[in-house]
Parts: C-alpha cells; sequence; structure tokens
C-alpha cells in the first residue's frame, strides 16, 4: 500500500506520454536519454501496440496520478480503417472523436495528432513541405539521399551505435518545430492535410 501510495505522488511531478506504437516510443526514450530528463515517462514501457479504447483507459486511470498526459497518436491507420468501415457501423475516426470529447474537459490531458504518421515529423526535420501523404509508404521515398536514408522501422535502426535517430535528427530540431506550427493546428473534421502536432510536447515538458 506504501508503495503504492508513493508512485501517485511521485507521479504528479512528471508526465506520462502515451503512445500508440514502437517508434513514438524508441524515439521518446532517445530524447529522454540523451537530454538526461527525468520529467516523464512512456506508456506503454513495453512496446506493445494497444487498440485506440486501451490508450483511452490508459488515460483515463491516470487522470489524477500525473502532471499532465499527453497522448501522442499517429492518424493514417485510423483513416485507413474509417474507409474499410461497413457501412452502417461506427468509424475509427468517429471513436476518437468521440473520446477526443470526452477528454476535452481535463485541462491536463494534451492530443497531439500525426498524419499521417510520426515519420512527417522527420520528413520536417529534412524538408518545409505540407504535402498530404495518405501513408507511411507514400512518404518514405522522401528519406532517399537524406540524413535517414535506409530508414527502417526497428529498434536497430533507431538505436544504431552514434548514429541513434535521435542523434541524426537533434541539429535540425528547431527547424522542425518551425515547419510544424507553420502547418497550424488539426482540425478533427478535415484530416487530409499533413500534420506533426508533437512538437507541442517539447514545450509542455519544458514548462517551469
Amino acid at each position: 500500500m506504501e508503495r503504492a501510495k508513493r508512485t501517485k505522488r511521485d507521479g504528479k511531478q512528471i508526465h506520462l506520454i502515451v503512445v500508440d506504437g514502437k517508434t513514438e516510443k524508441w524515439y521518446l526514450d532517445l530524447y529522454k536519454e540523451k537530454n538526461s530528463l527525468k520529467n516523464f515517462k512512456v506508456d506503454p514501457e513495453l512496446c506493445k501496440k494497444r487498440t485506440l479504447k486501451e490508450q483511452f483507459q490508459t488515460i483515463e486511470e491516470n487522470l489524477n496520478n500525473y502532471l499532465s498526459i499527453i497522448w501522442v497518436i499517429d492518424f493514417d491507420v485510423i483513416l485507413k480503417e474509417t474507409c474499410e468501415t461497413p457501412k452502417g457501423e461506427k468509424t475509427k475516426i468517429s471513436e476518437f472523436r468521440e473520446y477526443m470529447e470526452l477528454l476535452k474537459k481535463h485541462e491536463n490531458v494534451h492530443i497531439l495528432i500525426n498524419v499521417p504518421c510520426l515519420e512527417y515529423w522527420y520528413l520536417l526535420h529534412i524538408k518545409n513541405t505540407s504535402k498530404y501523404y495518405t501513408c507511411y509508404n507514400d512518404l518514405e521515398k522522401e528519406f532517399k539521399n537524406t540524413i535517414l536514408d535506409g530508414y527502417e522501422k526497428t529498434e536497430k535502426f533507431y538505436k544504431q551505435k552514434n548514429k541513434d535517430i535521435y542523434t541524426k535528427l537533434q541539429p535540425f530540431l528547431e527547424k522542425a518545430i518551425t515547419n510544424a506550427k507553420q502547418l497550424g493546428d488539426i482540425n478533427i473534421y478535415d484530416m487530409e492535410k499533413g500534420k506533426a502536432e508533437i512538437y507541442k510536447l517539447f514545450s509542455i515538458l519544458n514548462k517551469k
């Protein structure tokens, strides 16, 4: 019981980042390590793919346990599954909008959406673009002959010794933030636009 109380109290001093995939966790773990940060943790601690509902439940269960909760989510799968939903059934985008509405009243919850995926954020380190890509496969060719040439969604690629992905991208971080800001905020009813809202995470984590 004492351990549970201590965890909750300590958690109030840090942020919880909820992600939906392995690449987000690897990137954020590297960001934490390279900057010697202790003010956030990434959930899930193990690289486990989870449903929208499972991610939402994690947020609900931890609303009072952390300084803030940051939900980082890629939209490519949501859009794909929405297009494939049989007529008359609830779509994934409708489900997500319901979760957004329920979480809106909580000031300590931040929802950051990438369209189509985290790799769009990486692309903004390389070039200033507003091009819309329907999925990662459309975007990956943009990495050829750049610092991310040979990019793979693998832990081996992300954590190469002295060439990890965060170290490669860090010199261009401010450029990427500027490019992402220029794209504006998400309109949940008009999702066919390239966005990388993950840039907001850095200012949230660095607030005093």
